[in-house]
């Protein structure tokens, strides 16, 4: 990557792990809040996988390529 690049400039972090706490889905937003308590927008109209975000579930977004992006949704439920 070079310098400028949104994975490098800043905080240098492009993932963050969210818990969604609303979404509007005529402006195409959800509403979160981050593990350090901050509030965040994603857009819903671009995911990486074909599942739909609800309300209350805790999901990976990226910034890699703009604004932060549905990545993967996190299950707490211990496997079968």
């Amino acid at each position: 990557m070079r310098p400028g690049d949104s994975a490098t400039y800043g905080i240098g972090w492009t993932f963050k792990q969210i818990v969604i706490r609303e979404i509007d889905w005529t402006r195409g937003r959800a509403y979160a809040v981050d593990t350090e308590g901050q509030q965040i927008e994603v857009a819903t109209s671009v995911r990486r996988t074909g599942l739909t975000p609800e309300v209350g579930q805790t999901w990976l977004v990226d910034r890699t390529f703009g604004p932060y992006t549905f990545v993967a949704l996190i299950s707490h439920e211990p496997p079968a």
